[in-house]
């Protein structure tokens, strides 16, 4: 599964997949972290797609406190979807500026 922000993505990422392989991808589901709720892959693939600092502050805007942790729910969505791997394309430097992306850089392999 491929799990991005933006609608717009899924089209673009659809149509470069084909072009590179044809009809190889016909079990990879590509959708928004909303619609990608109560479904699991294998494989995930979570494409944070933030290039300017307003990016990462809509990425991260849904965000409540439960037991006194914040909880980033698009990103808890993205990261409990798979049952194997996880791979998260991102702008490290830019996420960083983000203290629970930074959490999540760190305790990513690079």
């Amino acid at each position: 599964g491929i799990i991005v922000p933006y609608r717009s993505q899924i089209s673009a990422i659809r149509r470069e997949i084909e072009r590179r392989c044809g009809e190889c991808y016909a079990d990879v589901v590509i959708d928004t972290v909303e619609r990608f709720q109560g479904s699991q892959r294998e494989y995930i693939i979570y494409s944070t797609t933030v290039k300017r600092y307003s990016q990462l502050k809509f990425l991260s805007a849904s965000r409540f406190v439960e037991n006194d942790i914040i909880i980033d729910r698009k990103l808890n969505v993205a990261l409990t979807r798979t049952r194997s791997h996880t791979i998260i394309v991102t702008n490290r430097a830019l996420i960083s500026r983000d203290p629970i992306y930074r959490e999540l850089c760190k305790a990513c392999t690079l």
